[in-house]
């Protein structure tokens, strides 16, 4: 007579799945339901009291995992998920890591571990003690993340994604965080990732809403019209969390880039450094005619003088003098437009009037068909948010051959371990060759201006536009390009005054 076993065995495959599934669900079911302590809700930080109606219980709210709980899921994915930005923090010169400890102290969102340089394992610490605190020990910075993501056949850079959320998150304060990816089309196992996430990510106590959808573009919807709805679709959360009373202070939009946790951080610390309404990176591709990466989002990226960036080597990209010069200098640059792979958005005039989101353009009207993430740019400078900031040291790719040679390795002997300084130069950016190189180490040194706020300055009358009024596929913009007049209140001093006040207590 057959065992228990052997009969289990011999259990169709197909069967076996569909009971590991339904187990699972049931499972996941009982987890989501099961009662618990929560957090205290959160009443805000920001200066824009309008759109801040009084907070009410909300069913996104979670048990928070114990200290050794979050930290063995950190381990876990700090070790094993990251593929191509790995290694982004892990031999950081010492310098580098002292400025970032310091640099990046106000945008913790917990109570500060007794050691400084524990808070800082992700820049290559060595000490075990993570700085994942439970509710009770939070701090009085309770600033509040909302990130949207889209996502279309990412099983690439999801890895990377994964894990340098995970350490953002550590740094900013899982309870602070809520994450939203819509996920649309997918041929690969992009949607199996997801499922994965999903669950890692409520293991630590971050909240998460993941939706999917098998719609691709029509043969005949508008290319604009289309990416306006996927991106609109990630921030429906935003919306619905309003509904339930919760606001959040900073949105950070991320397309399928390779990120290192200090490109984030910098992203967000400039944004609140300057109170900007839109904060981005610098993005890259590779030139095949050139043999290097060149500067690459120029179709929505616009200087002072409202002119395009050149897809070239960074001495060219700009066509405004002074803002050329900071860029090459690694410093932040005021810009009419950009979006270059994360931008971080102020979301006060999102919450309330104008209520902006992602459009296409209004052709009928006369409007030039620019990218959505340009009209959302040009939106901003009319609500009065004009305040728009590009980070050059922030370097973005969207594949390894481009990270590997935006980011090389770093070849100042000092900074190989076993090695100690004797005499020479100071570390300093201005004197580092490498530092002062257009790529340079992920770990180039911190100079003063890059903690200055910008002097703003009103936008332009006009800006270059170079439309897209086709529906079909066609690869690139087709109609002739214009100056296209500018509302008059984005050329005002007005429009750069700050309205929402998100900066930090330094």
């Amino acid at each position: 007579m057959p065992t228990i076993v052997e009969r289990l065995i011999a259990i169709p495959t197909a069967l076996k799945l569909l009971f590991a599934l339904a187990l699972g669900l049931s499972i996941g079911h009982l987890s989501r339901n099961s009662g618990g302590t929560t957090s205290e809700p959160w009443i805000g930080s920001g200066s824009v009291k309008s759109f801040r109606p009084q907070r009410v219980s909300s069913s996104y709210q979670m048990p928070l995992p114990t200290i050794d709980q979050r930290k063995r899921i950190l381990d876990i994915l700090s070790s094993l998920t990251a593929h191509h930005t790995r290694e982004c923090t892990r031999y950081s010169q010492e310098a580098y890591v002292n400025q970032a400890t310091e640099r990046y102290a106000p945008l913790i969102g917990h109570k500060a571990p007794s050691t400084h340089s524990a808070f800082f394992n992700v820049f290559g610490g060595t000490e075990d003690e993570h700085a994942l605190h439970r509710s009770s020990e939070l701090s009085g910075d309770q600033h509040k993340y909302f990130f949207a993501i889209n996502l279309y056949n990412s099983f690439d850079v999801i890895p990377d994604l994964f894990a340098t959320l995970f350490r953002v998150g550590s740094v900013l304060g899982y309870h602070n965080v809520f994450v939203s990816i819509y996920e649309n089309g997918s041929k690969d196992q992009t949607k199996a990732l997801l499922r994965i996430f999903d669950a890692l990510t409520r293991s630590v106590g971050m909240r998460i809403t993941i939706r999917t959808s098998a719609r691709t573009r029509g043969s005949f919807t508008h290319r604009i019209e289309y990416l306006a709805e996927v991106r609109n679709s990630a921030m429906v959360p935003l919306h619905e969390r309003r509904d339930e009373g919760e606001f959040f202070d900073t949105v950070i939009f991320m397309n399928d880039v390779l990120p290192c946790v200090d490109d984030l951080l910098e992203l967000i610390y400039q944004s609140r450094l300057q109170n900007a309404g839109i904060t981005c990176a610098a993005d890259y591709m590779y030139h095949d005619d050139i043999g290097a990466p060149v500067f690459y989002d120029n179709w929505v990226a616009r200087d002072l003088n409202g002119t395009a960036l050149e897809n070239a080597p960074f001495e060219n990209i700009f066509h405004h003098e002074e803002s050329s010069s900071r860029f090459q200098r690694h410093l932040p640059v005021q810009v009419q437009s950009c979006w270059n792979g994360i931008a971080i958005l102020d979301p006060a005039p999102i919450y309330q009037p104008p209520r902006i989101k992602f459009r296409m353009a209004d052709i009928a009207s006369g409007e030039c068909s620019a990218s959505e993430c340009s009209l959302i740019g040009n939106d901003y400078w009319a609500a009065g948010f004009g305040r728009i900031v590009m980070v050059p040291r922030v370097k973005l790719a969207y594949d390894k051959r481009v990270y590997d040679i935006i980011h090389p390795p770093r070849r100042n002997l000092t900074a190989i371990r076993g090695y100690v300084k004797l005499g020479g130069l100071e570390d300093d950016p201005r004197s580092d060759p490498q530092d002062r190189s257009w790529y340079g180490p992920h770990d180039r040194l911190f100079v003063e201006e890059e903690s200055q706020p910008l002097d703003f300055q009103p936008g332009p009358e006009h800006v270059w536009c170079w439309g897209w009024d086709g529906a079909g596929e066609i690869d690139g913009p087709d109609v002739d390009p214009i100056w296209e007049k500018m509302p008059d209140r984005s050329t005002t001093p007005e429009s750069v005054s700050i309205k929402h006040d998100r900066s930090m207590a330094l």
